[in-house]
C-alpha cells in the first residue's frame, strides 16, 4: 500500500471517530476525492485496522458509519501550526469581548497539552517561535466584554424554552425598560445579541447583551416556533441590523476587482467577473446603514447598481459626512 493511501486511511479513521452523525460512503467519496469502490475499500480497511464500525440511525435512508476505538490516540498528532491557530482564535475572541468562549478554547489547549505531555517541552519551544512570526491585526470595533454568567443564563433559557426577564437600556434613546421575552438563540458579531420575541412583536428581534441588567430565567415556558431557523434569520442582515432584505448589486472597478472578487460581503453572495475587468457582487440583505458604512471604505471604486434606495441612502450619508467635515 502506498504511503499516501495509508495516510488517507488514518485520516478517514479520525473523521469516522470525530463525527457524531457518522459518515456515508458518499461523504467518504467527497471528503477524500475517491471513487465509490475505493471509498468502500477504505472503510473496510479502517474497520480491519481499528475495530468494528457502528451504524448510526438516520432519516435519509443511507447508512452512516462511526468508529469507536482507543487505538487512534497514539496515531493522532496535533501540530504546532494547529496549536498556534487555536491560540490565535482565542485571542480574537478576547478582543471582541467574548471572554467565555476564549476561556473555553484555552481549556481545549490545556487538555491537548495534557494528553501529549511527553513532548510538551519541545513543543512549547516550537510553538513560541511560531507565535512570534504570526499575529492578529487590530480590528476597529466594539470591545465591550460579554458577561459569561449572562450567556450561561440565556443558554439555559434557550435550551429549556423558558421565558427570560431583564432590565434593558435602549442604545438609541438611553431609556430603560423591563422586558419579558421568549429567547430563541444567540448571535455573535462585533457585538453579542440575543434573538428573542415578545408579546407585541410577531417576529424575533435582536437585543444587545451589553444592554441587559438583572436578568433571570422565569419558570414560565413558551412554545418555540418550529419553523424558526437561527442561521436563516442571521443571513437576513448585512451585519446585525434586522431590516426588510433588499436585492443588492455592487459593481467594482478594475482597481478594486482583484480584492472584491475574493471578498465575502455576504455568505449567500454571487460574484461575476466581467470581460472589461470589473466585478459584480450580488446578495440579499437588510441593514442599509451597515452596508453603507462598509461601502464607504471602498471609496470611488464601488458603484451601487441596485437598489436605488441603497444608492440614495449612501449619497445622503456621504453628503452629511462631507458637510460635517467642512472647514469652519
Amino acid at each position: 500500500m502506498r504511503y499516501e493511501r495509508l495516510k488517507d486511511i488514518i485520516d478517514l479513521a479520525v473523521r469516522l471517530q470525530g463525527t457524531r452523525a457518522g459518515l456515508t460512503i458518499e461523504d467518504i467519496q467527497s471528503n477524500l476525492a475517491v471513487s465509490r469502490r475505493t471509498a468502500e475499500r477504505m472503510r473496510n480497511a479502517v474497520e480491519w485496522a481499528f475495530g468494528p464500525l457502528e451504524a448510526i440511525p438516520s432519516d435519509d435512508n443511507r447508512l452512516h458509519w462511526r468508529l469507536r476505538s482507543g487505538a487512534l490516540r497514539s496515531l493522532v498528532q496535533i501540530t504546532d501550526e494547529e496549536l498556534s491557530a487555536l491560540a490565535t482564535a482565542s485571542e480574537a475572541l478576547e478582543r471582541t469581548g467574548l471572554q467565555e468562549q476564549a476561556a473555553r478554547l484555552k481549556k481545549v489547549d490545556t487538555k491537548v497539552r495534557a494528553v501529549q505531555s511527553d513532548t510538551l517541552e519541545r513543543r512549547d519551544s516550537d510553538l513560541e517561535a511560531l507565535m512570534r512570526v504570526e499575529g492578529l491585526a487590530m480590528r476597529p470595533g466594539p470591545q465591550q466584554p460579554v458577561n459569561a454568567d449572562l450567556v450561561e443564563l440565556l443558554r439555559e433559557a434557550i435550551l429549556t424554552s423558558r421565558m427570560v426577564e431583564f432590565r434593558y437600556c435602549a442604545r438609541s434613546t438611553g431609556r430603560t425598560s423591563c422586558q419579558r421575552l421568549e429567547p430563541y438563540g444567540l448571535i455573535y458579531g462585533n457585538r453579542a445579541f440575543l434573538v428573542a420575541r415578545n408579546d407585541w412583536n410577531k417576529d424575533p428581534r435582536l437585543w444587545r447583551l451589553t444592554g441587559m441588567d438583572d436578568a433571570k430565567v422565569l419558570p414560565e415556558r413558551f412554545e418555540r416556533d418550529p419553523a424558526f431557523d437561527l442561521q436563516r434569520f442571521a443571513l437576513r442582515s448585512f451585519g446585525t441590523f434586522q431590516e426588510e432584505p433588499v436585492q443588492v448589486m455592487l459593481r467594482f472597478d478594475t482597481t478594486a476587482a482583484p480584492d472584491a472578487s475574493f471578498f465575502m460581503f455576504h455568505p449567500d453572495q454571487t460574484t461575476e467577473v466581467h470581460e472589461d475587468g470589473t466585478v459584480t457582487v450580488c446578495f440579499e440583505a437588510g441593514g442599509l446603514d451597515e452596508i453603507c458604512w462598509h461601502l464607504i471604505t471602498w471609496g470611488e471604486t464601488v458603484t451601487v447598481e441596485e437598489p436605488l434606495l441603497l444608492r440614495r441612502h449612501l449619497a445622503r450619508m456621504c453628503a452629511t459626512l462631507a458637510a460635517h467635515h467642512q472647514p469652519a
